[in-house]
């Protein structure tokens, strides 16, 4: 099967780099700050692959670069070096690195085939807008026009993700974190996204409320197959929705395989410490 997402030596660094932190940056046993230059490495030499329909897991301790992966896939940090492919489903289509292309070229594929679920819901929402607004937002940046059908879109998302349609013109600001969530959630599925990207969605919520939420995020991914990356230090809501898990650590991936293969038999010596800690 062809990937739908490809990343190849993804890296970001936090300062001007040297010879001893370029290309791929500085190794994993030696931190993510280079001793040389004071470079941080918040990516390093990052690769993988997606397939339609998967869930992939990105997993580690806070500042293993997880966040910074995930903003990098979304075209909020400009790379320092890496490439990214994205299968549009046309076998014609010209294979074209996405960091290679204009601010305004990204922008239309960010908008058009991609979603994004933060963990704290005041960066993907507009907390004054109406919920229906915010997802029209999505909308028109994706190219829909027609006001009647983007309102039918955002109550049809609202009621899926379990916010009553009645509230559909209050603001996120009147909901609850959880409503939030599923708010967030209705906006990045509004424009048939072929990647949905998942950052912490589920840290800080109440644990019957996380339950809620990532239930409805399996039940959502069964039914529309869309390709997933989650991100979480939480090795359960990995265990619950991925297929493939890679971890890092400093910002670069020391172990990847099968989520089953990666948590229940870890190779890496920080994979086995991160297992052993949530047991």
């Amino acid at each position: 099967m062809k990937p739908l997402l490809e990343i190849h030596g993804l890296t970001k660094l936090f300062g001007s780099g040297c010879g001893h932190c370029l290309p791929g940056g500085v190794s994993p046993e030696e931190g993510n700050r280079c001793g040389r230059c004071g470079t941080v490495v918040g990516c390093g030499d990052v690769s993988l692959m997606v397939y339609p329909g998967e869930v992939l897991g990105v997993v580690g301790e806070s500042g293993s670069g997880k966040s910074t992966l995930v903003r990098l896939i979304h075209f909020e940090l400009d790379a320092t070096a890496g490439e990214i492919y994205l299968n549009n489903g046309k076998e014609d289509a010209a294979r074209e690195n996405l960091l290679m292309q204009s601010p305004f070229r990204r922008r239309q594929i960010r908008s058009r085939h991609m979603g994004i679920v933060y963990q704290n819901p005041w960066l993907g929402l507009r907390m004054q807008v109406s919920s229906g607004g915010n997802i029209a937002e999505k909308l028109l940046a994706a190219g829909w026009r027609n006001v009647s059908e983007i309102r039918k879109r955002a109550a049809f998302l609202l009621e899926r993700t379990e916010i009553p349609v009645n509230r559909m013109d209050e603001p996120p600001a009147n909901f609850s974190g959880g409503m939030q969530q599923r708010v967030q959630i209705a906006k990045a599925l509004s424009n048939n996204p072929q990647v949905l990207l998942l950052d912490e969605v589920t840290t800080g919520l109440d644990l019957s409320v996380q339950a809620r939420v990532l239930d409805l995020i399996r039940n959502l991914q069964r039914e529309l197959a869309v390709a997933m990356i989650v991100v979480s230090h939480d090795l359960g809501v990995i265990r619950l929705l991925c297929q493939r898990t890679i971890v890092m650590r400093h910002g670069r991936v020391v172990e990847s395989g099968l989520t089953d293969q990666v948590l229940e038999d870890p190779r890496h010596e920080y994979t086995q410490l991160l297992v052993s800690s949530q047991l």
